[in-house]
């Protein structure tokens, strides 16, 4: 055991669910308007926006106001939004399932919409197992903010020592490791189960 974990807090986006922005727009606007949509940066900052609490009616009205040229793709991308989500992560919800069964108190931190975080609960129900599970847009904080890993320590009553934070963004996993929180960057399940056994959390 490298480290005294006693809990794990988990991402959802690419960790415990699959997710992909293109999946809601193909076939419904052209190949070159997908590209531009998820090149532009300003849909990117206001994305940034909803994850820390920004509703989507706001969003569509900044939208008409200030990017018309996307106005077709972003509501091509609400209306078919749970496509983002095609599937849960492989092997993810089989490490999470083993954790609770081993009694480790396991909990979810995400950057997600407060008005569709029930697509991933949806798509993967081990999120429902989650002992609790902050969602960013709820509560008008995101990742990497060092102020959400603090609120998800105080909320969850974990020590972040003692707290293993799981996340595939390398900026989250430095943001958690700055305030304390043991880390894992997260690539595949096989990998993260790896590192739980050699934790002592799971038996190999």
């Amino acid at each position: 055991m490298t480290d005294a974990v006693e809990a794990v807090v988990f991402d959802v986006a690419q960790v415990i669910v699959e997710w992909d922005p293109r999946l809601p727009l193909v076939g419904e606007i052209s190949e070159d308007a997908i590209e531009a949509f998820l090149a532009h940066a300003g849909f990117w900052a206001l994305n940034a926006e909803a994850d820390a609490g920004l509703g989507i009616a706001e969003m569509s009205v900044r939208i008409d106001a200030d990017m018309p040229e996307i106005r077709d793709a972003f509501a091509a991308y609400v209306t078919h939004f749970p496509r983002c989500v095609p599937a849960p992560m492989a092997g993810t919800t089989e490490v999470i399932d083993e954790l609770i069964a081993a009694g480790v108190p396991v909990y979810g931190l995400s950057n997600w919409w407060a008005e569709n975080f029930t697509v991933p609960r949806a798509m993967a129900p081990v999120i429902g197992r989650l002992r609790d599970v902050i969602v960013s847009g709820e509560v008008g904080l995101a990742k990497p903010d060092p102020a959400i890993f603090l609120l998800a320590a105080t909320r969850f009553g974990v020590t972040p020592e003692r707290t293993l934070f799981v996340d595939d963004s390398r900026p989250n996993v430095d943001a958690a490791a700055g305030v304390g929180f043991a880390t894992h960057h997260f690539t595949q399940a096989a990998g993260l189960r790896e590192d739980l056994v050699r934790r002592g959390l799971l038996s190999a």
